[in-house]
């Protein structure tokens, strides 16, 4: 905890990783925010640690002292680099957010991480994940973080060759790397400083993240360690050298610690005997399989194992050549095997085949591969709705151009929309009272040129089936560029259970601040637990002449970011109703920060 220059506030942030500096002094790495009030300079003071049964981590309110005092003072602490109105990076060597804690004496340093499920004893130190050296991340990887808030949380590094390598948090540039959401968020507010690790590997601490969640960006410490000129091992250098007896040696050392260190140290000898460590899995079970757009993967591992799954279209030639020219590109996603071993995924959206490969991935170790081969087959009916999809959003272009400036008709174009959807499913003779047709999710296109995202009669149609008549239907945007806010829009689904959505953009003067991936999803208001929301994607790229923008390697990502909020007209409307504002974007993690962040600057390929 921390004490900032008003006596009645107190915030909080989460330690990082303990080690010795080049001197054999104890010292802890967090965010360099962390050191500083809100104004990026006036340095803050080191009240307590938390109490960690009270903390939110263990499903507490948080903020109840330990009472053990200040744990150390503030050594080395830099906050990003200043951001010219352009956007770009003042000083490459401040764009860290890293800072160093002296530990006081009457603490007792481990090389170790937390894993929470001891907080309610009060002794962090009894389970834990050791940490032996600091590395660069792994693109496409699971990675880990230990933080006050949300305990330790699993997501993906973003693998991509031009991931962009800074991002404005909270007005300042910092330099690191995006890591996207798992099955729960990865970070939150408090969870600043907090640790970020691939294994035994120290990668990074948290940095920032969008206040609605979905990613989070950490200061990568190698880089962090290189431009502050400090450095952390992660063995005592002030240990004496083990004799012929190690647990001996063990014995001495655990003498000299604390009491609550005990625990952990018998684990830690415990996980060194290599005649009880268990087997890493079995490779994953998986079939050939063919599965229709928007289908499911399935397999089977052993219970509560991470399986990652690699994928890339393969190459076509003759009769397929047209359906594979439409494959997706290759990806990764990791899902985690229920109790009983089985696991799903979802398909990729683009009709064609895939070679996969599937790893999975326990406390003992990750398996040897699988590969097997999915081929994604056209839906006809879901076709047939794209067809008409496209033709409603043409009806929808007339309607919008008649629309007022402060957008009310542009309600009426979308109730126009749902109308030309109904009467075109009635005329295909289906008859009332039949059962609605299996939920089906089209987009149309799946890929859109910034030039054209911005014309109403060329955005992008998404068509919903399979719902009841009469069934209110959601769509929400529930990721997309760090500078646009997700949106939800609501529809009437018709007599054949169908129900259409148009989405473009209305910032014709700057179509490059909509570039980027959306992931969609869809549910009805009859959903029941055991259907799951219909999900898909559509992308904004860069016109082929470069009129859509697309970022560039001088740092200001074709945006103009002079106020740090963005006003580029970046929001992304729904059915021509343009909405208000960006979004909250990522702030700083400390608890109750709360701060733009705009990425920056693409990453340079050479």
């Amino acid at each position: 905890m921390s004490l900032p220059s008003d006596p009645n506030s107190i915030a909080a942030c989460s330690t990082g990783f303990a080690g010795w500096d080049a001197s054999g002094n104890q010292i802890v790495l967090t965010a360099g925010h962390c050191a500083v009030e809100a104004d990026g300079e006036t340095q803050t003071g080191i009240l307590d640690m938390e109490k960690p049964s009270i903390a939110e981590a263990a499903g507490g309110e948080g903020f109840k002292q330990a009472g053990v005092g200040a744990p150390g003072t503030w050594g080395f602490h830099q906050y990003g680099s200043e951001i010219t109105t352009d956007g770009r990076v003042v000083d490459e060597n401040k764009a860290i957010d890293f800072a160093v804690v002296n530990v006081a004496d009457g603490f007792t340093n481990k090389a170790e991480v937390t894993d929470w499920t001891t907080a309610s004893s009060d002794d962090l130190s009894k389970s834990t994940t050791k940490i032996t050296e600091v590395g660069s991340e792994t693109p496409g990887a699971a990675i880990q973080k230990s933080g006050r808030t949300t305990g330790v949380t699993e997501g993906t590094v973003v693998n991509d060759p031009e991931a962009f390598e800074y991002a404005n948090i909270g007005g300042r540039a910092v330099h690191g790397f995006e890591v996207t959401d798992g099955e729960t968020r990865f970070s939150d507010h408090g969870d600043s400083g907090g640790a970020v690790y691939q294994g035994d590997t120290a990668v990074g601490v948290i940095s920032g993240g969008p206040e609605a969640g979905g990613w989070s960006w950490v200061a990568d410490l190698d880089n962090s360690l290189e431009k502050s000129g400090k450095t952390i091992t992660f063995e005592d250098p002030n240990e004496e050298p083990p004799g012929d007896d190690d647990a001996n040696a063990d014995a001495g050392a655990d003498a000299k610690d604390a009491d609550a260190d005990a625990g952990a140290d018998a684990k830690d000898a415990n996980a060194d005997s290599d005649a009880d460590a268990p087997e890493a899995p079995q490779a994953p079970v998986v079939e050939d399989q063919k599965v229709d757009e928007g289908g499911q993967i399935t397999g089977k591992t052993e219970a509560d194992a991470k399986v990652k799954l690699d994928w890339k279209p393969v190459a076509a030639n003759g009769e397929q050549a047209a359906l594979q020219a439409q494959a997706a590109a290759e990806g990764s996603v990791t899902v985690t095997a229920d109790a009983e071993g089985n696991f799903t995924a979802e398909a990729p959206s683009e009709t064609g085949t895939y070679a996969y490969t599937a790893t999975a991935t326990t406390a003992a170790g990750t398996s040897e591969s699988t590969e097997f081969t999915v081929t994604v087959e056209a839906d006809d009916a879901a076709d047939d709705a794209a067809d008409d999809a496209g033709a409603d959003g043409a009806d929808a272009g007339a309607d919008g151009a008649e629309a007022d400036a402060d957008g009310n008709d542009s309600d009426a174009g979308a109730a126009a929309d749902a109308k030309d959807a109904e009467s075109n499913a009635d005329s295909d003779g289906s008859k009332d009272g039949e059962a609605p047709e299996e939920r089906k999710l089209s987009i149309e296109p799946k890929e859109v040129s910034a030039s054209d995202f911005v014309k109403q009669d060329k955005g992008v149609q998404i068509l919903a089936a399979g719902f009841e008549e009469g069934e209110k239907v959601s769509l929400e945007v529930v990721a997309g560029p760090e500078n646009v806010e997700g949106i939800t829009l609501d529809e009437t689904a018709n007599a054949d259970g169908v129900a259409a959505f148009s989405i473009y953009g209305t910032s014709a003067s700057d179509p490059s601040v909509y570039l980027g991936k959306y992931n969609v999803e869809v549910t009805g208001a009859n959903d029941t637990e055991d259907e799951s929301a219909l999900t898909g994607s559509f992308e904004v790229v860069a016109d082929e002449d470069g009129n859509g923008g697309g970022g560039n390697d001088d740092g200001d990502n074709g945006n103009n970011d002079d106020d740090g909020n963005g006003d580029g007209g970046s929001d992304l409307p729904r059915t021509g109703a343009e909405l208000t504002g960006l979004a909250a974007g990522a702030g700083l993690l400390v608890v109750g920060g709360a701060a733009v962040v705009l990425t920056m600057r693409r990453k340079k390929n050479n």
